[in-house]
């Protein structure tokens, strides 16, 4: 069955109540199913059932989201006898954003629905059909050699998944706390070809930290390649042959 990624969200995340420098993709996937059948379509196509922190934005965010029509199935489920509630990674979910009442007295609801017009928790019997959010945990990580941009690009394909989008506040931010490079700037996924600038994981340019003057729309042809100034903390393009540390992306699970 082919899959349905409709959207994607990025939010921080913390593990276990740690900050762990680790960050997840959410993916809408608009296909009615059972909880237990999502979580296996998750676990299939993705890590598994996303886990959400407890910040009301958060849980909106997911929401908000122009594909969502109704209330979707997250990674929250509970023992049908003690009623302790736990995400699907094995985590105490120990302050969920419940909505007043919930979750309520009926012993057989035992599977977590948040509720597009509240944005807030609900227990439900997990025989229900309805739409869910998959995830994938990432963390970034600083390679200490350098290289050109070429060079850190198939290293990070070899040995992780790709160069590093830096391509929401959340990945910003760790980059931030990533910042042990030995070199000013440290490459990332940017590039520029064919008269525009993008990220190799085809993520769009919605977000944007170019320094002053930054994103040329015509760049010298030693200046096409994107590099993430630690200092000031933007993007700016570069000379794709210069020797520089680099940020890839790994995939956690």
């Amino acid at each position: 069955m082919a899959m349905k990624a409709t959207a994607t969200v990025f939010l921080f995340l913390s593990l276990f109540g740690l900050n762990t420098g680790l960050y997840r993709k959410h993916y809408y996937v608009d296909e009615r199913k059972q909880w237990s059948s999502a979580q296996q379509y998750c676990q299939t196509h993705h890590d598994d059932l996303s886990t959400v922190s407890n910040e009301f934005q958060e849980l909106q965010r997911l929401s908000d989201n122009s594909q969502v029509t109704g209330d979707y199935w997250i990674g929250l489920h509970s023992d049908a006898y003690s009623r302790l509630w736990k995400w699907t990674g094995g985590e105490d979910a120990t302050d969920v954003k419940w909505d007043r009442g919930e979750p309520d007295t009926y012993w057989h609801e035992q599977c977590g629905k948040v509720e597009k017009s509240s944005s807030k928790v609900h227990d439900a019997y997990c025989s229900g059909s309805l739409p869910f959010y998959c995830m994938e945990v990432f963390e970034l990580i600083v390679v200490k050699q350098e290289n050109t941009w070429e060079e850190a690009l198939e290293y990070c394909r070899q040995n992780y998944i790709d160069l590093a989008s830096l391509s929401s506040d959340v990945i910003m931010k760790e980059a931030e706390d990533k910042s042990t490079a030995l070199t000013d700037d440290v490459w990332i996924g940017l590039r520029f070809i064919a008269g525009h600038w993008f990220w190799l994981n085809g993520e769009g340019l919605d977000y944007k930290v170019w320094s002053a003057g930054g994103e040329l729309q015509c760049p010298a042809m030693d200046q096409r390649c994107g590099v993430y100034d630690v200092k000031k903390k933007v993007w700016k393009p570069a000379d794709c042959e210069q020797r520089l540390n680099f940020l890839c992306v790994k995939t956690v699970g």
